[in-house]
């Protein structure tokens, strides 16, 4: 197949006549759709490697067709960018696609213009999951004299949430590192220039986040503020014992679940798994007319899952997680400065 791809970027650059171009996109479409089926295929299983490989081909393929296509096809005025999904079997993911480059020179311009198309695929993903991993490889061909190279560069897996900023995600996510990277790799590889932008490949996993179980020991420094109170407790239901901790205020041992009612005489738990998932809040606010943050710890306290309607009853939980598990604590005071919460 390695063969094929590049007898057909040969064949691309001979071709005269519009007939010949037209035998050289059904060959090429044939070969991608060769190349996809791969991809579905889960046996014989292939690696993770080479499952990205064959999506960063079928990427290349799709751009050398635009590309092509306009020498032999009139695509109208102005410069074109087209979504293409890509089926692949990669366990937890939602989606694959590229935004296919047919005339962008420019990488800032390219990104920024591609922005709309990634943030809306990226929103209607999110209306159907809670929360998602993303992450993006911007794909591009490079020249030196009479040297060719492609250069790809992966932009690290982000989690985002339904109340994430997501034009803030892409600008600090994705375009800032993307052109810093080129810089530095033209800078540091002298004599090698950008010839052409083939793709940006965005990949979407679903994010299992909120599987909220053990204690977990909090920050020291979050604990000498006296903000959040850990109901240390050895079952599952970290959830459920930090809202009754909310409702059921004690000025003494608030740490200690034997300070509380149970949790079961309090709140209709009706159709509620423990560990919580952040998927089951909005069922748990229905059944128990209390409205409910979530909050997490990363450069300040940010909010990982926002109410639709605050209720007279409303309580801002904070989640933690280590390596193992993640764990559910109560906000006393949401008012205190976000750096310390998060000075770690």
């Amino acid at each position: 197949s390695d063969n094929m791809e590049r007898d057909l970027i040969e064949q691309a650059t001979l071709l005269n006549t519009r007939e010949e171009y037209v035998a050289w996109e059904q060959r090429c479409d044939e070969f991608i759709d060769s190349l996809e089926e791969q991809s579905r295929i889960k046996r014989p299983r292939l690696s993770t490697g080479n499952r990205q490989s064959v999506i960063a081909r079928i990427a290349r393929l799709e751009s050398l067709k635009d590309s092509v296509r306009g020498r032999f096809v009139h695509v109208g005025a102005g410069y074109g960018l087209r979504w293409r999904e890509i089926e692949t079997v990669f366990e937890g993911r939602i989606l694959t696609g590229a935004i296919i480059n047919s005339n962008y020179i420019e990488p800032h311009q390219f990104l920024e213009d591609a922005s709309e198309i990634v943030l809306e695929s990226v929103q209607c993903v999110l209306q159907r999951y809670d929360s998602l991993k993303i992450n993006t490889v911007f794909n591009s061909k490079f020249v030196a004299g009479d040297k060719r190279a492609n250069k790809s560069i992966a932009t690290r897996n982000y989690d985002l949430y339904q109340c994430t900023d997501l034009r803030e995600w892409y600008m600090s996510c994705v375009v800032e590192p993307v052109l810093a990277s080129l810089e530095e790799f033209q800078e540091r590889d002298n004599g090698w220039a950008l010839s052409r932008i083939l793709n940006l490949t965005v990949n979407v996993n679903r994010y299992n986040l909120l599987r909220a179980g053990c204690h977990i020991k909090l920050p020291r420094e979050i604990m000498l503020k006296r903000t959040v109170i850990n109901v240390r407790s050895t079952d599952n239901a970290c959830f459920a014992r930090s809202v009754v901790a909310a409702l059921h205020q004690v000025q003494e041992n608030a740490h200690r679940e034997s300070s509380y009612p149970h949790y079961s005489s309090i709140l209709n738990l009706k159709d509620i798994q423990f560990p919580m998932m952040l998927h089951q809040i909005k069922k748990f606010e229905t059944f128990n007319d209390i409205s409910i943050n979530v909050y997490a710890i990363e450069k300040g306290i940010v909010p990982i899952r926002l109410t639709d309607r605050k209720s007279s009853k409303h309580v801002n939980l904070l989640y933690v997680e280590d390596d193992s598990a993640g764990h559910f604590a109560l906000i006393k005071d949401l008012s205190v400065p976000p750096c310390q919460f998060a000075n770690q």
